[in-house]
């Protein structure tokens, strides 16, 4: 049964919207870093989590979309029907994986590289008189004073589990880094071995960017605490991320129920779901922070 032109019309403008506004999302980040000449204030954790969980839900996409085994395998599995996955979807992951390697690289080049240079060029540094050193400790308070960290009980487990360094992630993020990359090696043995379908692989895949997008964020959250400021994280992408998160829901429910006429699609694509329900939930606590817990000024370079 052919669907209604008006739900096929929403389908279709939906993804736009949703396209637009997440990604969009991803340059007020981009575009502030290059202002402020700096990623201080910006968890490296949640910069290196980032592109992976892209390159996840890339996979996911690309794979349900295109790869005949997966889709004729989610057939078998659904009587028939096809994986919920738009073209708007295709697009975003891989748009997504793009930009966020770029802040990853802006991370690199602020962080270190610029660094390294400045000192090489003791002129350009007497000229441009004495700037930041980006080596020194992430955490600071929102005046930019180093916050210290005891060394006993809970001050251990905040060394390991808090990036000190500009460039690097926290130890207990690289071990979580490391499993998740090292699991899915595994995983993908288990399907050429047979004893696991492709599709199988691709879920595992799809599921590591739900758990990315659960605890990415925390990192952020926790810094902002320590730093009772929001002012290195640009807070404009929040707004973005919420309307994308309501209108990518909005569209698998619409597609699912009255285009495919499938409501299990809607959960049978627990990438989407997931992730524009934990973006959700992660925008109001971040507008929590900046306009009523850590209410601060926003820096010159923000209001420019």
């Amino acid at each position: 049964m052919q669907p209604h032109p008006l739900t096929t019309f929403l389908v279709n403008l939906t993804g736009i919207v949703y396209f637009a506004a997440w990604s969009y999302s991803f340059y007020p980040q981009l575009i502030l870093n290059f202002k402020r000449k700096t990623t201080h204030g910006l968890s490296p954790d949640f910069v290196w989590v980032n592109p992976l969980g892209f390159l996840a839900l890339t996979l996911w996409n690309w794979g349900a979309y295109y790869s005949p085994v997966a889709r004729k395998q989610y057939q078998d599995r659904h009587n028939g029907h096809l994986p919920q996955v738009s073209a708007s979807d295709l697009a975003f992951s891989l748009h997504a994986l793009i930009i966020s390697t770029i802040t990853l690289a802006q991370v690199f080049w602020y962080g270190y590289f610029r660094q390294l240079l400045r000192r090489q060029n003791s002129t350009a540094q007497s000229i441009d008189g004495p700037s930041r050193d980006e080596t020194l400790p992430l955490i600071s308070d929102s005046a930019g004073n180093s916050v210290a960290l005891d060394e006993t009980g809970s001050g251990t487990w905040r060394k390991l589990a808090t990036s000190h360094s500009p460039i690097r992630p926290s130890p207990v993020a690289q071990l979580f880094l490391g499993g998740l990359v090292i699991s899915s090696f595994v995983y993908a043995i288990f399907v050429w071995a047979g004893k696991a379908q492709f599709l199988d692989w691709l879920y595992f895949v799809g599921n590591i960017k739900v758990v990315i997008s659960a605890v990415k964020y925390i990192p952020q959250v926790v810094l902002n605490h320590r730093m009772r400021a929001v002012n290195g994280f640009a807070i404009g992408v929040i707004f973005c991320d919420m309307i994308g998160s309501i209108f990518s829901f909005s569209q698998l429910v619409i597609s699912s129920v009255f285009v495919d006429h499938d409501p299990s699609g809607i959960i049978a694509n627990p990438a989407k779901l997931g992730l524009a329900g934990l973006s959700f939930t992660f925008d109001i606590i971040f507008i929590v922070q900046k306009y009523w817990l850590y209410r601060t000024k926003m820096e010159d370079e923000e209001r420019e």
